[in-house]
């Protein structure tokens, strides 16, 4: 019996190959738009899953009290890890991370290289977190201070194929002066799923006792409890913690609200000040999700549409079936092995299609995804069990109408006037397109915001700027001399040196307005700059003045603020603000005591996606990692270089356009954008595809009708017209539906920006009318070719 089902199944569609190729066609590309999102979220949901304690693993996060605004932080003071430890027993271990963006290291005498996200950690670092190490013991690797393990990449980096174990290296960190370090492990390079990565790992002991440490929201801290430990019982232990040890403690940052974040969580639902690296969004997951879901829900409403547009081609067969004796049962299993046959075929071809679309999915996710068939025990079960149920909802409906028919009606012929059917078709077709314009228009909103936040002004000028890294703690003087020979070279504007660049993990320290009777630290953003920052930058300075060398005493008593800065420590007035005494909280000392000389505008150095950050500007040599060339000329980036060679022996000369540095911030916005392009124009091609099935059904339905109308009179354009009509009602009536589905979600969307655009109406009649346009294109093809064609040829049977 079903291998008569299957036979019949494949005759049925080689007599109808038009349909059949849409068919499989459509469900083979809402079936590859799963597979790609099954892969893309397999990898997304791996994320940690690699480490052996990683169920009991938490990070220490916080919620500061002390401002009005309040901040959502994934760092911790250094002292808190070993007190928590000490005073919960359900607490096992913990290990603290304190990560440098880019350090140079390198051998004494030879050339160094810089190398990203170098992590000082305590020595319980492998114990906690499963890397495995290629070389050396994973418990005494750093325990030692001033001890350094490499990865396997950094190795051969520094030491090409000489084994590195034993050597001394030196080493230079925005936290350390040139130090030597004792190489005394190498690990392999951490997984692309894991949420930190590092090239290399210094042992935390190098900076001795920290446990004074109260005014340094620096270290990423985590725990690991014991099996038996619940993490709600624990968390609500650290709000005793907190009274105990914050509350009343002048050099911390008064009391907070102290949380465990699960490790496995931290990737897809973190977006925390003080992040080791970007994680990803589990929003993004939903948006994919769906709109995959969406392509593949087109193509099976495409399946059902044809499927029952074709009833009347095989009423006759149908009425045949049961006058010979065919039970319904029979005949709907007919159909349904015909729909889920069409589906395995059309499964064949996603494959094929995944296989092509992979690259590109790769290039936009930056991630290396294979298809990967043969293991992967949860893609193949997805494969089979979606396809199968592509099959039954896709035909389900065809069968039970299909079998339906009464033979007595449809062998006289009058079935053939019936309209049974068309108003479910055209719901069918108003549904297709509600998504079709629904993803048209997000495409356009979210192609709107990036434009708005790549152009939106920051505050400062960012074109015609080179970003150069500098060899960490530079002498001053020498720095000086350096950027004099820099600014000498022809087409160099200005020169300037700070510790940060936008983008980038800024410090938070902890800060206090001098003038003020209550005691309460606050935090704040602090970025290093010498005196030429704001006039390389073009920061408009909107009260007092800008740094300067005729002032000695700058790089130790003049604060400049952001006008954000002055508003959270009470000054109404950006006069009030100058000349106040200003406190800089140092574990080393009580405090730096200054005063403020000036309050710069607002400007952008953090994304779009928060509002501008309390900021405070301070000459701190030692920390400046970058030097702002403004030039009038690329030509120029050679003469720097040359200078830069000459002056720095053996360092790397390695440097980044400002824009495009502040461009890549929005690179997942961007990704956003060309997904929402992509599965946009698979909607319109499946949706265009379904309606030019229905349109040469239709037709041919009606030639002789057309025939009738030409030869007694009616125009080309009116039949075309008529034709046409049919179709578009539904895309009307699906633009309705779907602006304000649309609006609502891109609503939800924008919320996650601080600056973003309003929406407006024309987004929406833009996309219907795209969706219309493209629609009666689609239709007017096949009603042409209609209407020209000679009336005697179709009323030739008559």
């Amino acid at each position: 019996m079903w291998k008569n089902n299957y036979k019949i199944a494949l005759r049925n569609m080689q007599s109808s190959k038009v349909f059949s190729a849409i068919n499989i066609f459509g469900l083979a590309t809402g079936l590859a738009c799963c597979m790609l999102m099954f892969l893309f979220i397999q990898d997304e949901l791996s994320f940690d899953n690699f480490h052996q304690k990683g169920k009991n693993i938490y990070r220490v996060t916080s919620r500061t009290q002390s401002t009005d605004e309040k901040k959502e932080l994934a760092v911790a003071p250094a002292p808190w890890a070993p007190l928590m430890k000490k005073d919960y027993p359900e607490i096992k271990q913990y290990v603290r991370l304190l990560k440098d963006e880019r350090s140079l290291i390198g051998e004494k005498g030879k050339e160094h290289s810089f190398i990203n996200n170098v992590i000082f950690a305590d020595s319980s670092f492998f114990d906690v977190f499963s890397f495995p190490l290629l070389k050396g013991n994973p418990v005494s690797a750093l325990t030692i201070p001033n001890s350094i393990v490499l990865t396997r990449e950094a190795a051969v980096k520094i030491f090409g194929n000489a084994d590195p174990m034993g050597k001394m290296i030196e080493v230079n960190t925005s936290y350390t002066s040139t130090m030597d370090v004792q190489v005394t492990g190498v690990t392999e390079t951490p997984p692309a799923n894991s949420h930190f990565t590092f090239g290399a790992l210094i042992s935390l002991s190098t900076f001795g006792d920290m446990s004074t440490l109260w005014s340094y929201h620096m270290h990423n801290t985590y725990l690991v409890l014991e099996n038996n430990a619940s993490r709600q019982v624990v968390e609500n232990k650290l709000k005793s913690f907190s009274d105990k040890y914050l509350a009343n403690n002048p050099n911390a940052d008064g009391k907070q609200d102290i949380h465990l974040q699960a490790l496995a969580d931290i990737h897809l639902h973190s977006n925390l000040v003080g992040e080791l690296e970007s994680n990803g969004d589990i929003r993004y997951i939903y948006i994919f999700s769906g709109i995959a879901l969406f392509v593949l829900f087109i193509a099976c409403l495409n399946f059902m549409n044809l499927s029952t547009v074709r009833s009347l081609k095989r009423a006759k067969e149908v009425g045949m079936r049961k006058v010979i004796g065919a039970a319904r049962s029979q005949l709907i299993r007919q159909f349904l092995v015909e729909a889920i046959v069409v589906s395995f075929f059309a499964l064949m071809l996603a494959i094929v299609l995944v296989v092509l679309a992979l690259p590109v999915l790769n290039h936009l996710s930056e991630r290396s995804l294979k298809i990967g068939l043969e293991g992967n025990y949860g893609l193949l079960s997805i494969l089979f069990i979606l396809t199968g149920l592509v099959g039954l909802v896709s035909g389900i409906y065809p069968a039970v109408v299909l079998s339906s028919f009464n033979p007595i009606d449809v062998l006289k012929g009058s079935f053939q006037n019936s309209n049974k059917g068309t108003t479910l078709r055209k719901v069918l077709v108003t549904l297709q397109f509600v998504i079709c314009i629904a993803l048209i228009s997000s495409t356009i909103i979210v192609y709107n915001q990036l434009q708005f936040i790549q152009n939106k002004k920051l505050g400062f000028n960012q074109e015609k700027v080179i970003v150069v890294n500098l060899p960490k703690n530079s002498d001053p003087q020498k720095l000086e001399t350096f950027k004099t020979m820099i600014k000498n070279i022809s087409g160099v504007l200005s020169v300037s040196a700070a510790s940060n660049v936008p983008g980038t993990k800024i410090p938070v320290n902890l800060v206090h307005n001098g003038n003020s009777s209550v005691v309460q630290n606050t935090s704040m953003q602090m970025l290093f700059v010498d005196n030429d920052f704001l006039k390389t930058m073009q920061i408009k300075i909107i009260g007092g003045r800008d740094f300067s060398r005729d002032f000695p005493e700058d790089p130790n008593e003049a604060f400049i603020l952001n006008r954000e800065a002055a508003r959270q420590l009470g000054f109404t007035n950006t006069s009030d603000a100058l000349g106040k005494p200003f406190q800089w909280v140092l574990p080393e000392k009580p405090l730096k005591t200054g005063k403020i000389i000036g309050v710069v505008d607002d400007f952008n150095i953090t994304p779009l996606k928060t509002a501008v950050q309390p900021l405070v500007l301070h000459i701190v040599p030692r920390r400046f990692q970058f030097l702002y060339v403004r030039i009038n000329s690329n030509d120029v980036i050679t003469a720097v270089e040359k200078k830069f060679t000459a002056y720095n022996e053996g360092q790397p000369f390695e440097y980044s356009f400002l824009d495009e540095t502040i461009q890549a911030m929005y690179a997942s916005e961007k990704k956003l954008e060309k997904m929402f392009g992509y599965f946009s124009a698979l909607a319109i091609l499946l949706a265009c595809l379904g309606i030019l099935g229905l349109s040469i059904y239709y037709a041919q339905q009606r030639m002789k009708e057309i025939g009738i109308r030409k030869v007694l009179g009616a125009s080309t354009r009116s039949i075309v017209r008529e034709l046409s009509g049919e179709f578009l009602q539904p895309v009307v009536i699906a633009a309705l539906i779907a602006s304000p589905l649309a609006w609502w979600a891109m609503s939800k969307w924008l919320q996650d920006f601080a600056y973003r655009i309003d929406i407006s109406w024309w987004v929406f009649a833009i996309a219907g009318f795209v969706a219309i346009i493209i629609a009666m294109i689609t239709i007017s093809f096949q009603a042409i070719r209609a209407a020209l064609a000679n009336p005697v040829n179709s009323l030739r049977a008559e």
